[in-house]
């Protein structure tokens, strides 16, 4: 759980979704037709119901079918830098959002952690859960907190307090906060 790491998968696609609204590339209204093979890139990458296609959909419907074209369409829009499709501004945007859920560092267990990686190569497949991203269970489970509680991003503990063998307190584990993630209303929504 802290030394093996994992591509996330579809687990980063929130990150990405986050990302395009925060970034004003999509709204909640937004509808992106996925049509089962985003080919704007080459290669061309395939949704994972290939060869069907997920049809029109918006954010929470992206989010729902777990749709790769959508997600590909997002990062294609932050990967624009002056109508033009630059692979930097796609990745420099996803890691900003990356790092505010605490993927940049390790989760604070008091054990050994490996290090996580953020994805720094092919924005589109990194939006998936794909290109060089690489963390471990605890890293994931922080980033799944953090959304789940709307933002606040703990450090993580395996203890909750030292005691002496007559129960006198030696050190109090108390939760601490990493960072504080904010974002619009709507976008948490």
């Amino acid at each position: 759980a802290t030394q093996q790491q994992t591509a996330p998968g579809s687990t980063f696609k929130p990150i990405s979704a986050i990302a395009g609204l925060e970034e004003q590339m999509i709204s909640t209204g937004t509808h992106i037709t996925c049509t089962g093979e985003f080919d704007k890139i080459t290669p061309s990458i395939k949704c994972w119901i290939h060869p069907a296609s997920h049809g029109s959909l918006n954010v929470v419907g992206g989010l729902e079918n777990s749709c790769n074209y959508f997600f590909n369409e997002v990062a294609y829009k932050l990967s624009l830098n002056n109508g033009k499709y630059d692979t930097e501004s796609g990745l420099s945007r996803l890691a900003k959002y990356a790092e505010m859920f605490g993927l940049k560092d390790v989760s604070g267990l008091e054990i050994v952690e490996t290090p996580p990686q953020i994805s720094d190569s092919d924005p589109l497949r990194s939006a998936i859960g794909q290109g060089t991203h690489n963390y471990t269970i605890s890293q994931l489970a922080r980033y799944v907190t953090t959304l789940a509680n709307q933002g606040t991003c703990y450090n993580l503990s395996l203890l909750d307090k030292v005691t002496t063998a007559d129960g006198t307190l030696v050190e109090d584990f108390t939760p601490t906060v990493y960072n504080q993630v904010e974002l619009a209303d709507s976008t948490w929504q």
